[in-house]
């Protein structure tokens, strides 16, 4: 569903249209500025019956605009806000400019990877493997003492 189009905003492209023999791309009512879009082919006939001088053209094509034109409230920003933005864009582009052309210090070399402690060789970690299944298990003291008295 499409939303009517003021009529304000209607009257006004007419004014200019009128006034300045142009197709307004923005028009301003009640202090709102308002972006307009036109149907292209709409735009294109407007500026043909302008260029002709075709006052019943143009009147017919007035009374089709309603519905081939869109139109969108443009959100204005008071002047120190606007300003604001303006210093900021101006400081950041400021220091873009000084860190290109501030010396660039030469890179450090990467450093040398640290030796690594050598491996415990395999063999050693097998042999005490190795020495713990053939060692005998060791008895209990009380039984030691027992086997001594006899």
């Amino acid at each position: 569903m499409t939303q009517p189009v003021d009529s304000g905003i209607l009257h006004e492209i007419v004014r200019v249209i009128e006034s300045r023999r142009k197709v307004p791309e923005k028009v301003v009512v009640k202090s709102k500025e308002y972006l307009l879009t036109y149907l292209e082919d709409h735009q294109r006939r407007l500026e043909e019956a302008l260029q002709r001088y075709d006052a019943d053209r143009l009147n017919m094509l007035y009374g089709q605009l309603a519905s081939k034109i869109k139109y969108q409230l443009l959100r204005r920003l008071p002047a120190r806000v606007a300003e604001a933005i303006e210093a900021r864009a101006v400081r950041a582009a400021k220091r873009s400019v000084a860190k290109a052309a501030a010396p660039k210090k030469p890179a450090k070399p990467a450093p040398k990877p640290a030796k690594k402690p050598a491996a415990k060789p395999k063999k050693a970690a097998a042999k005490t493997a190795k020495t713990a299944k053939t060692a005998k298990p060791a008895r209990p003291k009380a039984r030691q003492a027992a086997g001594r008295r006899k």
